[in-house]
């Protein structure tokens, strides 16, 4: 034995398996593959066993696998050792592994032998598949029973608006109530044991802890408060019942309850005590209206009787209130059934009011007729299928004021306003006179000093003629301001907007201007401030003549220093505005005089008055001309130093604007128009005036250009003049009217002519200066307008052009066009 041990792995005894017998090569390698996958296979079977053992702690006999894995881990070391003994001869480890695995084998014999009974007593397969089948169908019955109530239950919780909800015996929630969490929106974290007293408003919580206390005795819970609500965001009225579960004992085991959100019918029920309370608040101040109302107020219903009189009304009727009540209004009041009934019947009929009926009569309370203002108005009840067309009209309301005395005053007002009307008439008429009556003599004068200066030489002399001139423009102009005055105070003076050339505008401006500034020795400059408009659209007379007087104005005041006229362009205002600022070096103002300024007739002081002279219309003129072109003026000025005035015109269409940068305004000493000689003239030409200064003062200027010229003392001699000249084959070629005369006026005396077939220019001379003299003229027949007194340039301008450039079918196409203007609107003045 110790032989055996100490030579344990020596091999020099034994030779190797190859050398041992006549091996083949195929044979010796059979032998070793077949061992070595044996000793693999029997190594791997224990390995499954082992781990099949360690993974089922529910399979029996766990030792059987692990005996049985150390026998076949055994066969396979001795298959292994044989393999490796074709090369080294190791045989006593092959005879002690095979003793080894022989013991192991008998090991497991005996074990096997040992539980062989127990193995036996072993269910078959089929009888447990069988028995875990019946239990497996059990199971699921159960299961399916158990989802079923489970799904009855979440749909009672999620189907109700109601809180569903369990309790152990204090009130503590002990599981997640999930309709709790839905409502309130508590998380079961936040709402497990007490945290749901969290979702109940704290002036409730005293409250529900002491009934809660009374239910633990009495095994039944209700109260009632304000619970949060997750969806509106608001704490809501709650109703909350519960019941206890009892033990066998008696004992109190778990709580189940309900909570009810009763929050509509909590507020319908104060809705309707506020309801209640405003319905006889207003029943209260309808009591009160009807005592104190100043007006006649009632309520009759469907048969007429009255319901409701107040004491204004009975007064009126000439009966007491009692008296009213139950009683028919078509017998009270028998005088004005004819104009009641009717309103009546058609308010119930129709179901719509009738307001601001006037009616006229009398009743028992006066013997003198009277007016009343009366309206009525349907009270309707719902149908009962709540269709509005088919509300019934169960009274009628009325509302009678007394007017009589407004009715009266109506008439004093409308007798006053014809008055005033026909006033205003005069005044028109006396001012159209007026102008008339001063312009024919200014005319005179005027036209009688231009050819005076004709044929003086002596500058002693021509300077008397041209004072006497001068001043005479200057009461010309001052008619003139009157009358505009007088119009724009009246509402007749309209304005005539038109597409004007900006920097031509200021050019004719700059020119005319600078003849006074000069005669003062005060310089006078213009300047466009970047780019402008090249035409804005105005009225561009009235804006002319709104420039001209204030830089007038400026150089009149400015003794010394320069008069500045800036146009500036200002984009960015709303809407875009041209600015026109006149600047002057002048006077200047003080804050009391500035207030008075745009006042008619008035000027600054007194000393003003006397040392310049003037009016005081001008401005007040010119801010109204502004205004009324939807513009403003505006002035700055200081005392010593100057005064600035501001004309902000606004531009109404800024898409379509052209901005340009103007040149510089070349300045003339005098404007070429002045110094022009008249144009020469070869044309005959008939003057028709009753005023003989007129008609030589017309026929000197014509004469003197060159024309022919015949006239006539009024209409009459006018027409026959021009008959005469037609029929000897000498027509004229130019008429000159004045529209003022005796026996036939201008207008009459032209369309004679019209009428005759005569279609010569007609140009008509008035000395009317109000509002429609140039449309009345034209409408008339005449081909233009030439105001008194007399321009002896523009008079034969404008006879020159009708002479010789504008052809007489121009004319005959231009007076259809007005006529077919003025028959349209006349038309639609009719409609």
């Amino acid at each position: 034995m110790g032989d055996f041990v100490s030579n344990f792995f020596d091999t020099s005894d034994f030779p190797a398996r190859w050398k041992c017998g006549n091996w083949s090569e195929f044979l010796g390698w059979l032998h070793i593959a077949s061992d070595a996958a044996t000793f693999g296979a029997y190594f791997a079977i224990p390995g499954v066993l082992v781990h099949f053992a360690r993974k089922r702690d529910d399979i029996p006999f766990t030792r059987l696998f692990w005996l049985f894995a150390a026998f076949i881990a055994a066969c396979g070391l001795v298959h292994l050792i044989e393999a490796i003994i074709f090369w080294h001869p190791v045989y006593r480890v092959s005879g002690l592994m095979k003793f080894i695995t022989a013991v192991v084998s008998w090991g497991t014999v005996i074990v096997l032998v040992q539980q062989m009974p127990h193995l036996l007593r072993l269910p078959s397969i089929v009888a447990t598949n069988e028995r875990l089948q019946l239990e497996v169908g059990q199971r699921e019955q159960t299961q399916q029973q158990l989802r079923l109530v489970k799904a009855r239950y979440e749909a009672l919780l999620w189907g109700t608006r109601s809180i569903v909800w369990t309790s152990d015996p204090e009130g503590g929630f002990t599981t997640p109530q999930i309709s709790w969490e839905r409502y309130t929106g508590q998380t079961w974290t936040e709402h497990q044991r007490f945290g749901w007293l969290d979702a109940i408003h704290p002036d409730d919580r005293p409250s529900l802890k002491r009934r809660w206390q009374a239910a633990l005795e009495a095994g039944k819970y209700q109260a009632s408060g304000r619970i949060w609500h997750q969806d509106s965001q608001a704490y809501r009225t709650f109703a909350v019942e519960a019941v206890a579960v009892k033990n066998d004992d008696g004992t109190i085991r778990e709580w189940v309850g309900t909570v009810g959100d009763i929050e509509e019918q909590h507020q319908a029920q104060t809705n309707l005590g506020v309801i209640q309370s405003e319905l006889a608040r207003k029943n209260r101040e309808l009591e009160l209206i009807y005592k104190a109302a100043p007006v006649g107020m009632s309520l009759i219903d469907r048969d007429l009787k009255y319901l409701r009189v107040n004491e204004t009304l009975a007064k009126i009727n000439g009966y007491t209130r009692d008296q009213h009540i139950g009683r028919r209004a078509d017998e009270l009041l028998k005088e004005l059934n004819d104009q009641l009934l009717p309103i009546y019947r058609r308010v119930f009929a129709t179901g719509r009011p009738v307001l601001d009926v006037e009616i006229v009569g009398k009743t028992p309370a006066s013997d003198q007729q009277r007016t009343w203002l009366a309206s009525y108005y349907p009270l309707e009840l719902p149908s009962e299928n709540g269709d509005a067309e088919q509300d019934a009209v169960t009274a009628v309301s009325a509302i009678v004021q007394d007017i009589t005395e407004r009715k009266e005053q109506e008439q004093r007002l409308r007798e006053s306003e014809q008055i005033a009307l026909a006033a205003s008439q005069s005044k028109s008429e006396f001012l159209a006179n007026m102008s008339h009556e001063i312009r024919t003599p200014m005319a005179a004068i005027l036209g009688y000093a231009d050819v005076l200066l004709g044929h003086l030489q002596d500058p002693d002399n021509r300077n008397c003629v041209l004072i006497m001139k001068k001043n005479g423009q200057f009461l010309l102009e001052l008619i003139n301001d009157i009358l505009d005055l007088s119009r724009i105070e009246a509402g007749k003076l309209t304005m005539e907007p038109d597409d004007c050339p900006l920097p031509q505008m200021v050019a004719d401006i700059q020119s005319l201007m600078l003849v006074r500034a000069e005669e003062k020795h005060v310089q006078f400059d213009v300047e466009f401030e970047g780019k402008v408009p090249r035409t804005i659209t105005t009225d561009p007379i009235r804006l002319r003549q709104v420039l001209i007087n204030l830089i007038g104005n400026a150089i009149k005041f400015t003794d010394e220093g320069e008069v500045r006229l800036k146009v500036r362009f200002i984009e960015d205002a709303n809407p875009p505005v041209v600015e026109f600022a006149v600047m002057d070096t002048g006077i200047g103002m003080s804050e009391d005089q500035i207030r008075r300024l745009f006042k008619p007739f008035s000027q600054g002081d007194s000393s003003v008055t006397r040392r310049y002279g003037g009016s005081g219309l001008g401005l007040a003129i010119s801010q109204r001309l502004v205004e009324m072109m939807d513009g403003e003026m505006d002035l700055d000025s200081t005392v010593g130093q100057g005064s600035t005035f501001y004309v902000r015109l606004p531009i109404t269409s800024f898409a379509e604007i052209q901005l340009i940068k103007p040149d510089l305004v070349t300045r003339n000493s005098e404007p070429e128009a002045l110094l022009a000689a008249p144009g020469q003239l070869s044309c005959r030409v008939l003057v028709v005036d009753d005023r003989r200064d007129v008609r030589h003062i017309s026929q000197h200027f014509l004469e003197k250009a060159g024309a022919t010229v015949a006239t006539a003392e009024d209409g009459r001699q006018g027409i026959d003049a021009a008959i005469a000249a037609r029929d000897s084959g000498e027509p004229f070629d130019v008429i000159v009217m004045d529209m003022q005369m005796p026996n036939v006026d201008g207008l009459q005396a032209t369309a004679m002519l019209r009428s005759l077939g005569i279609q010569w220019p007609v140009i008509a001379l008035t000395a009317d200066a109000m509002k429609g003299d140039r449309d009345r003229c034209l409408n008339g027949g005449c081909d233009d307008y030439l105001a008194k007194p007399i321009d002896q340039a523009k008079l034969v301008a404008m006879v020159g052009r009708y002479a010789h450039q504008v052809p007489v079918e121009q004319l005959q196409e231009k007076r259809k066009a007005r006529a077919e203007r003025l028959r349209a609107s006349l038309e639609g003045d009719e409609v």
